[in-house]
């Protein structure tokens, strides 16, 4: 999981069946200061329904079998999964670490 902040969106008049009830939206990886990191590239990120938009900061998860347990759990067995890795899985209010 990373922390990211939105940085854009991705706009598509036609796209897969199963990524028609979510955005796409643009991230790129954040440090524990908040600061974007600008070695880092955007990532297209897949919003499922927690409404996200430019300046928030979400936490990810990069990773295919994510995507299937969260977008589709309620497929019919041989149906094609959604076609994501990166997922949206909150949004962040607020975050502080602590020294150790």
């Amino acid at each position: 999981m990373r922390l990211c902040k939105i940085t854009g969106t991705v706009v598509s008049t036609r796209k897969h069946e199963r990524l028609r009830l979510a955005k796409l939206l643009l991230v790129r990886p954040i440090d524990l200061d908040g600061s974007v990191l600008t070695n880092a590239a955007d990532e297209v990120a897949l919003d499922p329904r927690f409404d996200a938009g430019v300046g928030d900061v979400v936490l990810t998860a990069k990773q295919g079998t994510v995507v299937a347990q969260l977008m589709d759990a309620d497929l019919p067995e041989g149906e094609t999964g959604t076609p994501a890795n990166v997922i949206i899985i909150a949004v962040v209010d607020d975050f502080v670490t602590h020294d150790t």
